[in-house]
């Protein structure tokens, strides 16, 4: 019975949950040219972007600690004896893309994206 019960509640929720899901994640998508970069050049490029998104004192100093720490496990995974072994540790760009996300604030994300495209095109 309470197998059912939580099942039907389940099946009610989703329909609810799942647009708004897809919306937002269509919204914040890493931009195509990003996907092929090293991971710390998200958090860098955001960094550069840094008046334009008005970033606090505190959001600056966690993108440049993300940063860093993506630099360093890049660095190791390029100077690994093995690679196939050290794969699994290297950063992607969508999980830096993530979590540098993560420490905006919500208004700042949709400008942030767009930061994030303009840049990669300029990049070309």
């Amino acid at each position: 019975m309470r197998n059912r019960i939580l099942r039907l509640a389940v099946a009610a929720t989703v329909p609810l949950v799942i647009p708004a899901a897809a919306a937002f994640a269509q919204a914040l998508v890493l931009p195509p040219r990003l996907a092929s970069a090293p991971a710390y050049e998200v958090p860098d490029r955001l960094l550069a972007s840094r008046a334009e998104l008005a970033l606090t004192e505190a959001q600056a100093a966690e993108l440049a600690a993300l940063s860093a720490e993506l630099y360093s496990q890049e660095k190791f995974w390029h100077a690994s004896s093995k690679p196939w072994i050290a794969a699994a540790r290297r950063p992607s760009p969508q999980s830096a893309f993530d979590r540098a996300l993560a420490t905006l604030k919500p208004a700042q994300r949709g400008p942030a994206v767009r930061a994030l495209a303009s840049t990669a095109e300029s990049a070309r």
